[in-house]
């Protein structure tokens, strides 16, 4: 039996990165971004080329909020989240075979069974293993050795319960 053991640890930078692309993966969030930057450049064109009098102060600062604000919330939540919850720091051992998934940390140890996984998620950096539509625990590609992401994306395709959003190999 193939089995897979990694060993990975989530720095703070990770972590601020990971909530970045959890947040802005979702439409909803692209369409408020684009929003934001639609009424900020809307407000200094309407101003640059006179036709308002005044500086459209309400319009400039809903775009900034929009544009600027969450993004700075979302880093400063991330960073605070991660000092907060020690679990998510902690290193992590990995052991991921045909039938269920072990994730021991320091303070912690979880058994999973690949029909209890939601779903699992490939992008350029990482390898998402979603609980839940809302909880993904996140594993670095770059602790995976070739062969070892090759074997994971071959047991991931085999099981039926997970819903499976690997790069095609």
């Amino acid at each position: 039996m193939n089995k897979i053991t990694l060993s990975t640890q989530l720095s703070e930078q990770d972590f601020i990165k990971a909530n970045f692309y959890l947040y802005f993966k979702k439409w909803n969030s692209k369409f408020t971004f684009g929003i934001g930057i639609l009424a900020l450049l809307s407000g200094l064109f309407l101003f640059l080329t006179g036709a308002l009098e005044e500086v459209p102060c309400i319009g400039l600062i809903f775009g900034l909020y929009l544009t600027f604000g969450l993004p700075v919330q979302i880093y400063f939540a991330a960073r605070k989240g991660y000092r907060k919850n020690k679990r998510v720091s902690e290193p992590m051992l990995y052991q991921i075979a045909q039938d269920n998934i072990q994730i021991k940390g320091d303070s912690f140890e979880s058994k999973l069974s690949w029909d209890k996984v939601y779903s699992v998620t490939e992008t350029k950096i990482w390898i998402l293993i979603w609980l839940t539509p809302q909880v993904a625990n996140i594993v670095p590609k770059r602790d995976f050795f070739p062969e070892q992401l090759a074997l994971f994306n071959a047991i991931v395709k085999e099981q039926k319960g997970p819903k499976n959003r690997l790069k095609s190999a």
